[in-house]
């Protein structure tokens, strides 16, 4: 395979930085960075692919100071970084840029034109967005896409989605939204929807313990009906419909769902997702 002359920066390692590093095609690039400012974190970083063959990690360098590497044109940066640190990266990454690589932010709330404000480049336009969720560590993650018109339209741009895209296609499926206030949306459906989900096949793995189970068991019981569930629910159409025909007159079912409705679950639900919406779009603001 013929290498692409770039290399590929991750500003900030976390978890989601991680498994897209692990997943990627890294014999795409003659390097990739991995850029952390913390050296605790560098230590777990280094302990971490000690475990691995190491002749896949050849082409990495992990790092702790942005001067140590050179922006050029055909990079491609990762700013994996909280959003609360997103400004004083994007202060201490303004001076390496020559030229315009191409920069993808993964962080929840911050908006492209806060992003481009902070790198003090009002003619920059290869930045995208990208709101993935931590199902990327099986390569099951959902994430939703946004790239600036300027660089993602018809005179050129689509070639910079195609390479969005295949960044996150390794981790799962992708889906581009029209505009970038959609991904608020995102965040709060697919970018917390796992913690969603933890939380209540939490409650249904203690109810079964409470019920006898041993929690190994009822945690494969658990977590295989919602892979079943997710599997088959995306292709039915009226899911409403769905929950009556497998509720049974009289049935086991039956009784858990009037529970759910006596306690007013689906608004307890939609609550909290419009709850994390608006924290989203509250951090965009600032």
């Amino acid at each position: 395979m013929t290498k692409i002359k770039n290399n590929f920066y991750f500003f900030g390692f976390g978890n989601m930085a991680q498994a897209i590093y692990q997943r990627m095609n890294r014999r795409a690039y003659n390097n990739i960075f991995l850029i952390e400012k913390s050296k605790k974190r560098i230590n777990e970083i280094n302990n971490i692919y000690d475990n691995f063959n190491v002749k896949h990690y050849k082409n990495t360098k992990i790092i702790n100071n942005l001067s140590d590497s050179k922006i050029t044109y055909f990079d491609t940066i990762l700013l994996a970084v909280k959003p609360s640190d997103m400004k004083s990266v994007c202060v201490q990454l303004k001076p390496l840029i020559k030229e315009e690589p191409l920069i993808i932010s993964i962080a929840a709330g911050i908006g492209s034109l806060t992003i481009k404000k902070y790198l003090d480049n009002s003619s920059y336009y290869k930045l995208a967005r990208a709101m993935p969720n931590l199902c990327a560590k099986k390569g099951m993650a959902i994430t939703g896409l946004f790239g600036d018109p300027n660089c993602y339209g018809e005179n050129g741009g689509k070639m910079l989605g195609k390479d969005v895209s295949k960044i996150f296609s390794k981790i799962g499926k992708v889906l581009w939204v029209k505009k970038e206030s959609d991904l608020d949306s995102v965040t709060a459906i697919s970018g917390s929807g796992p913690a969603y989900i933890y939380y209540i096949m939490n409650a249904m793995i203690d109810a079964a313990e409470e019920l006898g189970l041993e929690r190994n068991n009822a945690q494969k019981l658990v977590a295989q009906t919602i892979i079943g569930a997710g599997e088959t629910g995306k292709d039915i159409n009226n899911l409403t419909n769905e929950i009556v025909k497998v509720s049974s007159k009289g049935g086991t079912t039956e009784k858990a769902i009037d529970v759910f409705k006596q306690k007013k679950l689906d608004a307890v639900i939609k609550q909290a997702i419009k709850s994390a919406h608006k924290r989203s779009k509250e951090l965009s603001k600032q």
